[in-house]
């Protein structure tokens, strides 16, 4: 019996599809050009809120769904017109309002598309433990309030996702301690840096989120094929028909994949493409 032909490539960006300067290479590009020239859906799910996907990728003429914040929120691309949304529940943000108060972390909210963080983080990222090669990222895309705890509590039933980030494993230790206790009861734990921890709703990953796209166009899972690198890419690595790892991924991501294609450097994505005759 022969494999069912691929309808739907679904990618993350950081790592996978975009490179360490967060940029698309021409032949990833190129590649998902091609699938969308032969009838492929393709579609974006990544970690990031939907005020921070690059232009390049927006523009990319056959995009249609923007999966983001780890699959709380569905955009269309056209538009930004949000399709689907999760929130984390009232119950979920005050079980871990603790760790918004600690001031040894740094906390990040995203809320209607777009992530925020306090002033003063932004001011003393590298206490944080955000290092050098990630501090222009964030310093271009967070969006800064002087009380980031009462922003919170003013937006408290409509948040994507919360982030922290810590700086060394000793805070990691805490953080992971203090947050399983509810995991998979009040919330869904996840990571994409090697210096976080990320909180999505109940129920919340990129494999519904990929899912739900593949349903709306009467897909099935078998035709899909799931792009990742870190462990919020794990749950869509899984449940694709073929899940693929970049090279340079974590070993959970790999280890997850029917196939391990090329480092996100080597232009992975266009090659495992390439390799799938897509």
């Amino acid at each position: 019996m022969s494999a069912p032909r691929i309808r739907l490539v679904a990618t993350d960006l950081d790592a996978t599809l975009l490179n360490r300067e967060h940029m698309m290479p021409h032949e990833n590009k190129a590649a998902l050009e091609r699938c969308i020239a032969a009838g492929v859906e393709v579609v974006v799910a990544t970690g990031r809120a939907i005020s921070t996907v690059p232009r390049e990728v927006r523009d990319v003429e056959g995009i249609r769904y923007l999966i983001c914040a780890n699959g709380a929120n569905i955009y269309d691309n056209a538009t930004d017109e949000r399709l689907y949304a999760k929130f984390l529940s009232r119950e979920a943000i005050e079980s871990v309002w603790d760790l918004m108060e600690n001031a040894a972390i740094m906390k990040e909210l995203f809320w209607n598309g777009d992530p925020y963080t306090s002033r003063d983080a932004l001011d003393n990222l590298a206490r944080f433990g955000v290092p050098d090669w990630f501090s222009e990222y964030v310093l271009s895309t967070r969006l800064p309030v002087d009380d980031l705890e009462k922003f919170a509590r003013e937006h408290i039933d409509e948040i994507e996702n919360v982030n922290f980030n810590y700086a060394n494993y000793n805070i990691r230790d805490f953080l992971v301690e203090r947050l399983k206790r509810d995991d998979g009861r009040l919330y869904t734990l996840t990571a994409s840096l090697p210096f976080n921890i990320e909180i999505g709703g109940m129920g919340v990953d990129k494999a519904g989120a990929v899912a739900q796209v593949a349903e709306w166009l009467g897909i099935a899972r078998e035709e899909c094929m799931c792009f990742g690198d870190n462990s919020n890419d794990v749950s869509m690595i899984k449940w694709a028909g073929i899940g693929v790892a970049v090279a340079s991924g974590v070993p959970e991501a790999v280890e997850a994949a029917d196939y391990v294609t090329a480092a996100a450097q080597e232009c992975g994505v266009a090659k495992a493409i390439e390799h799938f005759g897509l």
